[in-house]
């Protein structure tokens, strides 16, 4: 992934004259909603002073085109949102991603299959379905990195988890599950273990710091130990810090699995705030803290065989 600095380049260079159009379609509509709103407060303040002047019958006058004005800024708004999603997740996003990766794909509307989150073993209870967009999948060296936003919903209509969900390859070859989940979600560890439909040991480490964060449940003692040493524990704690987040992983038939909580909706365009470099970061920030999970877990480096 390039760099900050290289980002910095290429949107004084470029990018910035991509978004430009967009960001002067944005002022228009933002000025015309903001008009039709000032309308609306006039028509209300006058309707108000109708009333208190005992003028009554005038308020009818005055209140109707309030609803027309908030009627017509309503409509701006949709149609700018419209306009501007469309416009960014089509067109602008796809050349950022260009340029940051060499091998990517991106698929708006696209989510990560139910049966992916499934096999993940992570989420507290039976999905019935699953809500999701901004499907995004990289090839970084020998492995490759799949998120999406989601949302998972359970059979009583209730969600399960809400947030990025990751997919990541794995260079070790293992037959056991292997869980690590945060310490204080001790309600979800049980969740995760009923889910597993056999029962699976607590593991042991012998990192301190790391057992005060996380606890470990496994079906194979010897080979949690295995994929978890002493490095990549310390990466997971690094990978936490950088995330903010309570994320839990699992390791699954070759894989591995991560979820971040996480409530605000990324890789949106902003209708009340500039389309600047400011707000390019704001995409780029995340970006590279999920796909940064290849090499701060050191999935790119052949240091295990698979057989």
């Amino acid at each position: 992934m390039k760099s900050e600095v290289e980002l910095q380049h290429f949107y004084e260079e470029e990018f910035r004259a991509l978004l430009e159009p967009l960001e002067q379609y944005r002022l228009a509509n933002v000025r015309r909603v903001r008009l039709f709103s000032y309308l609306a407060l006039v028509s209300v303040i006058i309707s108000g002073l109708c009333i208190l002047s005992e003028l009554s019958f005038l308020v009818v006058v005055f209140i109707i085109p309030t609803f027309f004005f908030l009627g017509f800024a309503f409509q701006v708004l949709l149609k700018l949102s419209a306009h501007l999603t469309k416009q960014y997740k089509y067109e602008i996003l796809p050349k950022l991603l260009g340029f940051l990766y060499e091998d990517y794909e991106y698929i708006a509307r696209q989510k990560i299959a139910k049966s992916v989150l499934e096999k993940s073993m992570l989420m507290s209870r039976h999905l019935v379905s699953v809500e999701g967009e901004d499907f995004m999948r990289f090839r970084m060296g020998d492995a490759s990195i799949m998120f999406c936003e989601a949302k998972g919903v359970s059979d009583l209509e209730k969600v399960v988890f809400r947030g990025i969900f990751i997919s990541a390859s794995f260079n070790k070859n293992f037959t056991s599950k292997t869980f690590v989940l945060p310490k204080k979600f001790s309600a979800l560890r049980e969740k995760v273990k009923i889910s597993l439909q056999y029962d699976f040991a607590q593991v042991k480490l012998e990192d301190a710091a790391f057992n005060s964060k996380f606890s470990v449940y496994g079906s194979d003692q010897v080979e949690a130990r295995y994929l978890l040493t002493p490095s990549l524990m310390n990466r997971i704690m690094e990978y936490q810090r950088k995330t903010k987040r309570s994320i839990s992983f699992s390791f699954v038939d070759n894989k591995l699995y991560c979820t971040i909580p996480q409530y605000n909706d990324l890789f949106e365009p902003t209708l009340f705030k500039p389309f600047n470099f400011e707000f390019v970061m704001e995409n780029y920030t995340p970006l590279k803290l999920y796909t940064d999970l290849v090499e701060d877990l050191n999935l790119n480096l052949q240091i295990w065989s698979k057989e």
